[in-house]
């Protein structure tokens, strides 16, 4: 089959898209393993063992991955039991549908979790962002799934279920479920009590969502680590539902993969910054000594919607501000960059968007990273906080390319 690869701006809603229309799919669970492992890859542009490694050794990806997995194993279990299961998924109350039964999925709170004993989080994760802002932070009960579903073990596979008389209620509100909360789970009648959602004669002895041998699985660093076979873990990466675990962590991991291999071409090495300055060295992601001065680097990702794609104008935006934080010019909670924090940006455009790019400049172009590296100086100023850095940066894309890291650019910026 000869494929063309059309990722848009490579959000995972439109890989999931395009594996789905390729290979005529309702439900990316039908899609080969190892095809949907290639399209991510050739997506990225990491080997498979980088993109193994940026999910296992990277804590932040790895819990956001850990945290969503379930609904994957869930739907896996039953369905390897031939029980037709809808995903409902995204920001809804609602994880999955089984027999009309509105579940919804649950990990630990490890912190809270101990032998006999779960806790399970239940607030939301929209609106108020606490008590003290509002009591709508907990969930009504009756605006709750039919069941809340919630993990004990992978292996053996235990889950708790438990419908609204069984989940506590918050001592201020008994119409709001308490979050935390606590729930002993050995003897309870919710214990794999898989009859509540009509579902009979399930065989989950056999563990079939445990690797055999994890040496074999297509993901062998991050299945040893979750005990889960590959196919479930990329099946949980292609949901569009989970959209933050691509969008916000992996992408941006992967920018640091194509980063440290073009720096490593050149035997340059990256450096920890928070040791080598002594007031804001984590606001740089990477230093390099540089003839025995270190400089201070930054990277950042596109910001598609504040892109334009529009031929020869086509324009590059990134959002160079902190993720918290106010805009003003207060010492420690301000979220504006000072102009000293690092000397360099590198912008990086995932192989998708360089794709997007090039073709609206008449280009035929390859799946491809391209890294520019923009001096601070040339950078916009806040319009107000003159020594701060504006949080929106806008490049014409054929301007930016006198910026990009070849060969040349290289030597020039590292002084090789």
């Amino acid at each position: 089959m000869n494929v063309i690869y059309k990722f848009g701006t490579g959000r995972i809603g439109e890989i999931v898209k395009w594996l789905r229309d390729t290979y005529s799919a309702d439900d990316i669970a039908d899609i080969d393993e190892e095809i949907k492992l290639n399209t991510i890859l050739t997506a990225l542009q990491l080997t498979s063992g980088e993109f193994d490694s940026v999910i296992a050794n990277n804590s932040p990806v790895f819990r956001t991955v850990k945290g969503h997995v379930f609904e994957s194993v869930f739907k896996y279990i039953l369905e390897e039991n031939s029980i037709d299961v809808d995903h409902i998924g995204g920001d809804n109350v609602v994880d999955l549908r089984v027999n009309k039964f509105d579940l919804q999925l649950k990990t630990p709170n490890m912190a809270g979790t101990k032998g006999d004993v779960a806790q399970y989080k239940t607030h939301k994760t929209h609106g108020a962002k606490s008590e003290q802002e509002s009591m709508d932070y907990y969930y009504k009960i009756d605006e709750f799934a039919t069941f809340l579903v919630g993990l004990i073990s992978y292996e053996p596979f235990q889950v708790i279920f438990l419908n609204h008389s069984e989940i506590p209620r918050h001592p201020k509100d008994v119409n709001r479920i308490q979050s935390p909360f606590k729930v002993t789970w050995r003897g309870h009648h919710g214990l794999n009590a898989f009859e509540r959602i009509g579902v009979k004669d399930l065989d989950l002895d056999k563990n079939t969502h445990v690797p055999e041998d994890f040496s074999k699985e297509l993901l062998p660093l991050t299945s040893a680590k979750l005990n889960l076979k590959s196919e479930i873990i990329l099946d949980t990466i292609l949901n569009e539902g989970n959209f933050r675990i691509w969008d916000m962590s992996i992408r941006g991991f992967a920018r640091e993969v194509a980063i440290d291999n073009l720096l490593s071409e050149f035997g340059i090495s990256s450096l920890n910054p928070v040791p080598l300055k002594t007031e804001r060295g984590d606001k740089a992601d990477f230093a390099v000594n540089i003839n025995g001065s270190h400089k201070f680097f930054q990277v950042k990702g596109v910001s598609t919607n504040n892109c334009k794609f529009n031929g020869g104008n086509s324009i590059v935006a990134t959002e160079t501000q902190l993720t918290r934080g106010r805009v003003n010019d207060h010492p420690t909670q301000s979220r504006l960059y000072l102009k000293s924090d690092f000397e360099y940006l590198i912008l990086a455009l995932d192989p998708p968007q360089v794709a997007l790019f090039e073709n609206e400049i008449g280009n035929d172009a390859n799946l491809e990273w391209k890294l520019f590296c923009i001096p601070t100086d040339e950078l916009t100023a806040h319009s107000v906080i003159k020594h701060r850095l504006n949080s929106l940066q806008k490049f014409s894309y054929q301007d930016l390319k006198k910026y990009e890291l070849k060969e040349a650019k290289i030597k020039e910026i590292f002084d090789l």
